[in-house]
């Protein structure tokens, strides 16, 4: 799998630094929250990804909750309804970067709750590790590159998911009913 590296780039005529990653369509410029990771200078550059590097070595050391542990954390924040899959699929999500310092941590540890305890789940052909919480799943998307910290966690009703074949699948829920 591909990381997270630095490298220089030519802008109109100006020397400058970003974050890149390499996948089976070449190299591409790292971006954070839809802005690309550009610096005026190396030493800007290196900082941030050594900031990358560092919040995934914390994500890696964090100790997963007990499942009564993970339920607890899940159930003190406000999660954020996704409109843009409202009808298609519905869900909730939480973003580390809204949580204060201490939460962040307890982030995760959710983090790791969901890759200690997950089982595996499959949205539209789509593997996932699901952990399964009471009236909830959660699961966040694979990390890419493999040295970014995961940054969301996603979560619906187990309304939606469905045990067949040994494995669970995401149901969607007809309309009108």
């Amino acid at each position: 799998m591909s990381k997270l590296y630095v490298l220089s780039f030519d802008e109109n005529g100006i020397l400058k630094w970003g974050l890149f990653y390499d996948d089976d369509n070449g190299r591409h410029l790292f971006d954070e929250n839809y802005k690309p990771l550009v610096f005026a200078t190396r030493a800007e550059a290196d900082a941030k990804l050594v900031e990358y590097e560092k919040e995934r070595q914390s994500e890696d050391a964090a100790i997963a909750f007990s499942i009564e542990e993970a339920k607890v954390f899940a159930e003190s924040h406000k999660w954020k309804f996704a409109t843009t899959y409202a009808k298609t699929a519905p869900h909730e999500y939480l973003v580390k970067k809204w949580l204060s310092e201490e939460d962040s941590l307890l982030f995760e540890c959710l983090v790791q709750t969901i890759n200690k305890e997950s089982v595996i789940g499959y949205f539209y052909g789509h593997a996932n590790n699901y952990l399964i919480l009471g009236d909830y799943y959660y699961w966040y998307m694979p990390c890419y590159p493999e040295n970014v910290a995961v940054d969301l966690i996603n979560r619906t009703t187990t309304d939606y998911l469905e045990y067949r074949d040994g494995a669970y699948y995401y149901k969607p829920k007809e309309i009108g009913k």
